[in-house]
C-alpha cells in the first residue's frame, strides 16, 4: 500500500496556550506573542574575519521564518529571546545593517521585544537608533522568558534559549543525522527553544542536558532525564522523540 498523504504536525500543545511550532518559535495564544532565541546575525562577516568565508544566508533564512511566523499567527508581539546578533566584543557593520533592517521590516507588523542575551552586549547601542529598549528579561502573571546565559532563576512557565538543542539519530552503521529540536520539562515548567540560525546545527541533548557543565546554568536545578525532546523534520514537521531518560538508554545501548 502506498500512502499518498503524510500527517505533518506543524505544532504542539505542551501546557495550555503553549505550542511548539515547526517555525522555530514558542507561540503563547494567550498573549498572541511568538518566542525565537539565537539567530546569530551578522554571522557570516565574524566567520570571515577568522578566515572563513560564508555567502550571506542568515538575514534571508531568518527574516523568512519570522514572516512565516506572521503569517501564520498574525502576533502582537514577537520576543526575541537573546543572541539576536554574534559579535559580542563590538557591533559590526553587517550587524548594523542585518539588525536595522529586521526592525524596520517587521516593527509595523508586532511590537518587537529583544532580551539580552550573551552575544547582545553592544546591542542596545544599535536599537536606540529605532528608540527601543533591550530588557533582561520578559516576564507577566504567566511567562518568565530569558535568554540562559545567567542564572535568574525559574519561575511561572519559563521559557530558555542559549542551549541550541538539537537530536543526533543514528543509525546501525554509524551514520549520523542531526536535527533542531525543542526540549520541555513538564514537572520544572520549562521549555527551551532550538536556535533560529541557519549555521547553528545546534547541541546533542544526549549529551549537552547530562552533562554538569551545562551551557545553561539553571539547568543545573532540574531533572535532567526528565526532559521530553520534540525535533524539527523536513519531512513530518514536529516529532516527538520522548523523554531524554530514554533517548539515553538507547543511546547506551547502541540501539537506534
Amino acid at each position: 500500500m502506498i500512502f499518498s498523504h503524510v500527517l505533518i504536525l506543524k505544532e504542539i500543545m505542551v501546557e495550555k496556550n503553549v505550542y511548539l511550532t515547526d517555525l522555530y518559535c514558542i507561540y503563547l495564544s494567550d498573549l498572541q506573542a511568538a518566542v525565537i532565541s539565537d539567530l546569530h546575525l551578522g554571522f557570516e562577516e565574524v566567520m570571515n574575519m577568522n578566515g572563513l568565508y560564508l555567502p550571506k544566508l542568515q538575514r534571508d533564512h531568518v527574516e523568512g521564518m519570522v514572516q512565516k511566523i506572521i503569517e501564520r499567527y498574525n502576533p502582537e508581539k514577537i520576543i526575541i529571546n537573546g543572541d539576536f546578533k554574534q559579535e559580542f566584543r563590538k557591533n559590526l557593520s553587517q550587524e548594523w545593517d542585518d539588525v536595522i533592517h529586521f526592525i524596520d521590516r517587521f516593527s509595523s507588523q508586532a511590537e518587537l521585544i529583544f532580551v539580552r542575551g550573551n552575544h547582545d552586549n553592544y546591542l542596545q547601542t544599535i536599537l536606540s537608533r529605532r528608540n527601543i529598549l533591550q530588557l533582561d528579561f520578559y516576564e507577566d502573571d504567566e511567562y518568565f522568558i530569558y535568554h540562559g546565559d545567567r542564572d535568574i532563576g525559574l519561575r511561572k512557565f519559563t521559557i530558555l534559549g542559549h542551549e541550541h538543542p538539537s537530536l543526533v539519530l543514528r543509525d546501525r552503521v554509524g551514520g549520523m543525522y542531526k536535527i533542531p529540536a525543542y526540549v520541555y520539562n513538564g514537572e520544572s515548567r520549562i521549555a527551551i527553544t532550538p536556535a533560529m540560525s541557519f549555521f547553528s546545527s545546534g547541541t546533542d541533548v544526549t549529551q549537552s542536558l547530562l552533562n554538569e557543565e551545562h551551557f545553561t546554568p539553571v539547568l543545573k536545578k532540574v531533572k535532567a532525564l526528565q526532559f521530553r525532546v520534540f525535533g524539527i523534520t523536513d519531512d513530518f514537521g514536529l516529532v516527538d522523540f520522548g523523554y531524554l531518560s530514554d533517548l539515553h538508554e538507547r543511546a547506551q545501548s547502541g540501539r537506534p
